[in-house]
Protein backbone atom coordinates (compact mmCIF):
# COMPACT_ATOMS: atom_id res chain seq x y z
CA UNK A 1 0.00 0.00 0.00
CA UNK A 2 1.78 2.95 -1.61
CA UNK A 3 1.03 7.03 -0.22
CA UNK A 4 -1.12 7.62 -3.11
CA UNK A 5 -3.64 4.89 -2.54
CA UNK A 6 -3.95 5.27 1.36
CA UNK A 7 -4.06 9.23 1.39
CA UNK A 8 -5.83 11.46 -0.73
CA UNK A 9 -4.35 15.50 -1.44
CA UNK A 10 -6.18 17.09 1.37
CA UNK A 11 -4.42 14.67 3.76
CA UNK A 12 -1.29 16.46 3.98
CA UNK A 13 1.02 16.09 6.67
CA UNK A 14 1.01 19.52 8.62
CA UNK A 15 2.36 19.40 12.37
CA UNK A 16 4.11 21.02 14.36
CA UNK A 17 6.95 19.55 17.32
CA UNK A 18 4.65 20.60 20.05
CA UNK A 19 1.77 18.45 18.48
CA UNK A 20 3.61 15.58 18.86
CA UNK A 21 5.66 15.54 22.04
CA UNK A 22 2.41 15.08 24.77
CA UNK A 23 2.29 11.33 22.99
CA UNK A 24 5.69 11.17 22.17
CA UNK A 25 6.26 10.90 26.01
CA UNK A 26 3.15 9.66 27.17
CA UNK A 27 2.64 6.66 25.06
CA UNK A 28 6.01 6.13 23.71
CA UNK A 29 7.96 6.45 27.25
CA UNK A 30 10.34 9.32 25.42
CA UNK A 31 11.95 11.65 27.80
CA UNK A 32 11.23 15.32 26.98
CA UNK A 33 14.45 15.96 25.43
CA UNK A 34 14.82 13.00 23.84
CA UNK A 35 10.89 13.39 22.55
CA UNK A 36 11.86 17.37 21.33
CA UNK A 37 14.75 16.00 19.51
CA UNK A 38 12.32 13.53 17.41
CA UNK A 39 9.70 15.95 16.90
CA UNK A 40 12.02 18.22 15.67
CA UNK A 41 13.20 16.16 13.01
CA UNK A 42 10.27 14.70 11.85
CA UNK A 43 8.74 17.71 12.03
CA UNK A 44 11.40 19.25 9.61
CA UNK A 45 11.47 16.21 7.23
CA UNK A 46 11.22 15.50 3.85
CA UNK A 47 7.59 15.82 2.88
CA UNK A 48 7.73 11.98 1.85
CA UNK A 49 8.92 10.95 5.50
CA UNK A 50 6.89 13.67 6.71
CA UNK A 51 3.71 12.52 5.07
CA UNK A 52 4.65 8.66 5.90
CA UNK A 53 4.66 9.56 9.28
CA UNK A 54 1.95 11.29 9.72
CA UNK A 55 0.04 8.28 7.86
CA UNK A 56 0.97 6.11 10.40
CA UNK A 57 1.12 8.55 13.37
CA UNK A 58 -2.88 9.27 12.57
CA UNK A 59 -4.08 5.61 11.20
CA UNK A 60 -1.18 3.76 12.36
CA UNK A 61 -0.53 2.26 9.08
CA UNK A 62 2.29 2.02 7.48
CA UNK A 63 3.69 3.04 4.02
CA UNK A 64 5.75 0.02 2.48
CA UNK A 65 6.72 2.00 -0.17
CA UNK A 66 9.00 4.60 1.70
CA UNK A 67 12.59 3.40 1.08
CA UNK A 68 15.36 5.99 1.95
CA UNK A 69 18.95 4.74 0.84
CA UNK A 70 17.61 1.07 1.24
CA UNK A 71 15.83 1.47 4.65
CA UNK A 72 12.16 0.84 5.24
CA UNK A 73 10.17 1.49 8.90
CA UNK A 74 9.88 -2.56 8.51
CA UNK A 75 13.63 -3.23 8.12
CA UNK A 76 14.85 -0.91 10.69
CA UNK A 77 12.22 -2.27 13.09
CA UNK A 78 12.89 -6.19 11.92
CA UNK A 79 16.87 -5.39 12.05
CA UNK A 80 16.28 -3.63 15.25
CA UNK A 81 17.99 -0.73 14.25
CA UNK A 82 15.32 1.22 15.41
CA UNK A 83 13.13 0.25 18.84
CA UNK A 84 9.98 1.95 17.63
CA UNK A 85 7.88 2.90 14.67
CA UNK A 86 8.95 6.65 15.61
CA UNK A 87 12.37 6.22 16.04
CA UNK A 88 12.46 4.23 12.40
CA UNK A 89 10.66 7.16 10.67
CA UNK A 90 12.90 9.52 12.98
CA UNK A 91 16.12 7.50 11.52
CA UNK A 92 14.51 7.69 7.80
CA UNK A 93 14.47 11.33 8.08
CA UNK A 94 18.30 11.40 9.02
CA UNK A 95 18.70 9.35 6.36
CA UNK A 96 17.42 11.40 3.92
CA UNK A 97 19.36 14.84 5.78
CA UNK A 98 23.06 13.00 6.00
CA UNK A 99 22.97 9.76 4.15
CA UNK A 100 26.72 9.34 4.91
CA UNK A 101 26.69 9.89 8.61
CA UNK A 102 23.02 7.73 8.94
CA UNK A 103 24.61 4.79 7.18
CA UNK A 104 27.80 5.12 9.46
CA UNK A 105 25.54 5.27 12.37
CA UNK A 106 23.12 2.28 11.04
CA UNK A 107 26.50 -0.22 10.66
CA UNK A 108 28.73 0.97 13.11
CA UNK A 109 26.59 -2.05 15.63
CA UNK A 110 26.99 -4.55 12.72
CA UNK A 111 31.53 -3.75 13.58
CA UNK A 112 33.17 -5.69 15.61
CA UNK A 113 35.38 -3.81 18.07
CA UNK A 114 38.96 -4.35 17.49
CA UNK A 115 41.56 -4.42 20.41
CA UNK A 116 45.19 -2.82 19.95
CA UNK A 117 46.23 -4.50 22.70
CA UNK A 118 44.38 -7.07 25.38
CA UNK A 119 42.53 -4.83 27.72
CA UNK A 120 43.71 -4.59 31.44
CA UNK A 121 47.31 -5.95 29.98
Amino acid sequence: MGLEETMSKTDTAHFATTDLLPRLVAEFGLSPETAEKAASRLALADPRVKQAFWLWWTTGAIDTSLNIEGYTVERLLAEKKAATPVAAFATLAFLVNDPREAIRSLTWRERKPRFRSVPGS
